[in-house]
């Protein structure tokens, strides 16, 4: 379990481990405008292997972007506003609030965990983003496992027409806290086959002891 510092001092219960997963470009760019800017249908079947029977954290922005409650996962979405309600959802109003909506009867509602392969031993509680909630996550310290996957593209490149006008980018790796897991990571330098816009490949990173 991650040392209780890292939880704040607040007596609710946490998740024993949470993840942080997130999908950039080559310029570390999530998105524009509250939508994702490609699409790479393998990269979206693996997030749902990797988050399915879990918990997932996510601001009002990135709810309001997906069609529905994410099926197999109980979703966890942070705001500000007090009458907000959402079929599927469950509200908080801080980080240290969803991590404890995210904790409490996950098995019981959920049941054991589905996943196999790596994934098995990850977390089952996710941050999934937008922009704010992952710079949050980060400047807490709350996460144990960071899951990356980069995208074969620059966004930032294409013709003007195909870029968003507000840009949002992944929080930046500290190396001095973060450690890559070359068994669970892709090999440096290859890339997974394309699927959809392009390829992509994935880096899991632990933080150091």
């Amino acid at each position: 379990m991650s040392p209780p510092s890292k939880r704040g001092s607040s007596s609710c219960q946490h998740p024993a481990q949470v993840g942080i997963i997130w999908a950039s470009d080559h310029g570390s760019i999530l998105g524009g405008n509250g939508n994702m800017l490609w699409r790479v249908p393998a990269d979206s079947k693996f997030f749902r292997a990797s988050t399915m029977g879990g918990s997932v954290i996510m601001g009002r922005t990135t709810w309001d972007s997906l069609k529905g409650a994410l099926v197999g996962r109980r979703n966890v979405v942070m705001t500000r506003s007090e009458d907000w309600t959402a079929p599927g959802a469950h509200r908080a109003s801080s980080l240290e609030q969803a991590l404890a909506l995210a904790a409490d009867g996950l098995e019981e509602e959920l049941g054991a965990d589905p996943r196999t392969g790596r994934a098995a031993s990850w977390p089952r509680t996710w941050v999934m983003g937008g922009g704010s909630v992952y710079r949050q996550a980060m400047e807490a310290g709350v996460a144990d496992l960071l899951v990356v996957s980069t995208i074969d593209l620059n966004v930032a490149a294409r013709p003007e027409g195909a870029v968003a006008p507000v840009l949002v980018r992944a929080p930046s790796i500290d190396l001095a806290q973060w450690e890559r897991d070359e068994e669970d990571s892709d090999v440096l330098g290859t890339w997974r086959p394309r699927s959809g816009d392009a390829g992509w490949r994935v880096d899991v990173w632990r933080r150091r002891a």
